[in-house]
């Protein structure tokens, strides 16, 4: 199984984004349940998915309201 280095440090020689084996992490004396947890390391399958966006527009269309008051009463004081 192939893991994907997420720490900001050297894990078993490898750095942020760099993938790695079971055998790497075992001939370094690692344990690959605790790096898991520590989140130094992930699953490479566990990428990020990319989400189709829907072709329907959601926005809410507001009504148009004047932005100048057109009812000027001046004598009106």
């Amino acid at each position: 199984m192939e893991y994907i280095v997420t720490s900001t440090k050297r894990i078993c020689g490898k750095i942020n984004g760099e993938k790695l084996t079971v055998d790497d992490i075992l001939s370094n004396g690692g344990k690959v349940e605790r790096l898991l947890a520590a989140g130094h390391i992930k699953k490479a399958s566990e990428t990020p998915k990319v989400v189709k966006e829907s072709q329907f527009d959601t926005k809410v269309q507001e009504p148009e309201v004047p932005v100048f008051n057109t009812n000027n009463h001046e004598g009106d004081k």
